[in-house]
């Protein structure tokens, strides 16, 4: 980007991590990981403590700045201070807020727990549809449709979200499997997975070894990977084509599936749609 003038907003500046994440070196990867994760703390420090709490060097944040193309790191953290002068509360102050009211009362109204999920689904969804790159979501479709075969995997929280997405693409009869650890067989069941298809991986933390060592070969073999987890600090981020951001958070030691199960959905009806205009077309 030239300039500056496009990332004085937070959330352009936040997106502009994002995407760049991947094409940062491992320590302007931690700087941008530490800002994005405690935003708040990072618009109060100075540069000698904001380098030691992201185990970097000074120098290193100013280089981080002058990446984004700010003048030196104070320009960017301006960003950051706008935003608490603002009263832009972060999500997860929101939810941290919410979590206590919500305890309080569930103890004498279960009916309380019902309103805590519905809220906590209601601020992630709208934090989807602000973080999900619509040309992103566009190449995804457009994997999901020219792929071989897609093979979908996702264990424990991140189960339901793989299951229904695989759900999705056999009912638009795609050939689709969802790998499974059945007989200890997954290495065995990823092995087989070309350069011509398509993985399509879900995780959340605490990320899953078996996912994050399948998503780890896939890449090495390079093979394309779809990826759905809940930070660009994850390990299925770092090795993936195409990854999709969904933040959540926790309510009752439970984190609602409601964004990653929409953003699935998105997906597998928009490919319906993409499939059909295609062979409107007369497409094979």
């Amino acid at each position: 980007m030239s300039g500056t003038e496009s990332l004085k907003d937070f959330d352009r500046l936040r997106e502009a991590f994002q995407h760049r994440f991947e094409g940062l070196s491992p320590h302007l990867q931690r700087i941008a990981r530490y800002a994005l994760e405690d935003p708040n703390r990072f618009a109060l420090q100075t540069v000698a403590d904001a380098a030691h709490d992201a185990e970097v060097q000074p120098s290193t944040l100013i280089r981080f700045a002058k990446t984004f193309g700010f003048s030196g790191f104070s320009e960017m953290q301006q960003v950051f201070r706008l935003r608490l002068i603002e009263g832009a509360t972060s999500f997860r102050d929101r939810i941290h807020e919410h979590r206590g009211r919500l305890e309080a009362a569930a103890e004498e109204d279960p009916v309380a727990i019902l309103h805590g999920f519905a809220d906590a689904s209601s601020f992630a969804l709208d934090h989807l549809k602000e973080d999900i790159d619509g040309e992103k979501l566009r190449e995804a479709v457009r994997m999901l449709d020219g792929a071989s075969s897609i093979y979908v995997i996702g264990q424990r929280r991140a189960f339901p979200v793989a299951a229904y997405l695989a759900y999705g693409l056999v009912r638009l009869e795609y050939r689709c499997h969802l790998l499974d650890s059945v007989g200890g067989m997954l290495p065995q069941q990823v092995s087989v997975i070309g350069t011509d298809d398509l993985f399509v991986a879900v995780s959340f933390a605490e990320y899953a070894k078996p996912v994050v060592d399948a998503v780890t070969d896939a890449h090495i073999r390079n093979v394309p990977v779809l990826a759905i987890t809940d930070s660009i600090a994850s390990p299925l981020a770092r090795n993936s084509s195409i990854c999709f951001v969904v933040r959540d958070a926790e309510v009752h030691r439970f984190r609602p599936l409601a964004a990653p199960i929409v953003l699935a959905q998105s997906l597998t009806i928009a490919l319906g749609y993409c499939r059909d205009a295609r062979l409107g077309h007369g497409e094979s």
